[in-house]
C-alpha cells in the first residue's frame, strides 16, 4: 500500500515524540493510512485508546507476575487475588475489543499487505500474540502523541 505524505509526516513526528521506540513503524503507517474517512478515524481513536489502556493493564499484570506483589498470608492476599482476577478479566475483554477494532480498521488494507498483516496480528497463535503486544505498545505511543497535540 502506498503511503501518503501526511502519513509519513505523522509517523516521523510519532517516532521523534517516542524517542524512536516504535517497533512496527510500517504497520502503524498502514493503519494510519486506513483512517481517511471520519468513521474510520473514530474507530482508530477508539482503538488507540484501547491500546493505551491495554498497555497499562499489561504493565500491572507483568509487575504482579514478576513477584512485586507483596502478600502476608492473610485477608490482604485474598484481596490481591481478587484484584488480579478483575484485572485479568478486564485485560481479556479489552484484548477482544482491540482485535475486533484492529480487524475492522485493517479491512482497508489491500493485497499482499492485508494477508501479511492478518497473519502477523490476527492468527491467534503465540507469535501473533507477541506481535499484537508490540503493536499495542506502538499504538499507545500514537495515543500519547495524539494527546500531546490536543494540549
Amino acid at each position: 500500500m502506498k503511503l501518503s505524505e501526511n502519513t509519513a509526516n505523522i509517523i516521523l513526528e510519532i517516532k521523534e515524540y517516542s524517542g524512536n521506540k516504535l517497533k512496527n513503524e510500517a504497520d502503524v503507517s498502514l493503519l494510519l493510512e486506513c483512517t481517511e474517512s471520519e468513521e474510520k478515524q473514530k474507530l482508530f481513536d477508539d482503538m488507540i485508546f484501547t491500546a493505551k489502556y491495554l498497555n497499562g493493564l499489561g504493565k500491572i499484570l507483568h509487575s504482579n507476575m514478576a513477584g512485586t506483589r507483596q502478600t502476608n498470608g492473610n485477608e490482604d492476599s485474598k484481596m490481591d487475588e481478587n484484584a488480579e482476577e478483575k484485572i485479568m478479566n478486564e485485560f481479556r475483554q479489552n484484548m477482544l475489543k482491540f482485535t475486533s477494532q484492529l480487524s475492522d480498521i485493517s479491512a482497508g488494507i489491500t493485497g499482499d499487505d492485508k494477508r501479511a498483516f492478518s497473519e502477523k496480528y490476527l492468527s491467534m497463535n503465540s507469535s501473533s500474540l507477541v506481535n499484537l503486544t508490540n503493536l499495542i505498545y506502538d499504538l499507545s505511543w500514537v495515543k500519547k502523541y495524539m494527546n500531546s497535540k490536543r494540549t
